[in-house]
């Protein structure tokens, strides 16, 4: 028999493993975070490129507490947990002990765009902030890793919308509305 190697491009990491498993250089906890957004879920939103300015987390009480700012940035694609990609941040559990509910992201006033299931895009300019909940929520202790991994509960695209948007292109230009529009 021949012996083969194989080296894979990418490292998928399965969401919500336990937290013995992920560990950072320090060999401490890694939190593996999985956010939803209302909107998203009830849109069928499958996709986000978001011009983030910062971004905070919002505790049990109410109150926010900011984590880090992004002078300066450009549009960041947010894809779903069904693509198996997720946001890797080095700051999220530097936050002081607590249990934090959800994570605010501050938008820039252009450059944000939203794709939905059925591969229909629409530019998200004037959204100041959107809210995403933690599911089953953030307890800080203070002993984890400051890294976090974040996932994004979105829905998976239509096998149809594909060839919609083909048929969106021969059909010629018309007037266009957004979903948000009728929100």
């Amino acid at each position: 028999m021949k012996k083969m190697n194989f080296y894979p491009k990418t490292w998928q990491v399965v969401p919500l493993i336990s937290d013995r498993y992920q560990l950072d250089s320090d060999g401490k906890c890694i939190k593996d975070l999985v956010l939803q957004n209302s909107y998203a879920t009830d849109m069928k939103v499958s996709e986000m490129e978001l011009n983030i300015t910062k971004f905070s987390a919002i505790d049990t009480k109410g109150q926010e507490h900011f984590i880090a700012d992004f002078p300066g940035q450009t549009a960041i694609p947010i894809k779903g947990m069904h693509t198996g990609l997720f946001l890797k941040s080095k700051s999220v559990l530097s936050l002081a002990p607590g249990s934090y509910s959800a994570i605010r992201f501050y938008l820039g006033k252009t450059g944000s765009r939203i794709t939905y299931s059925d591969r229909y895009e629409e530019d998200a300019d004037g959204i100041k902030y959107l809210d995403f909940e933690i599911v089953n929520g953030l307890i800080v202790v203070g002993e984890e890793s400051p890294e976090a991994i974040l996932r994004f509960d979105f829905a998976p695209f239509k096998a149809i919308g594909f060839f919609k948007s083909i048929a969106q292109v021969f059909k010629g230009q018309g007037v266009l509305a957004g979903k948000l529009a009728h929100s």
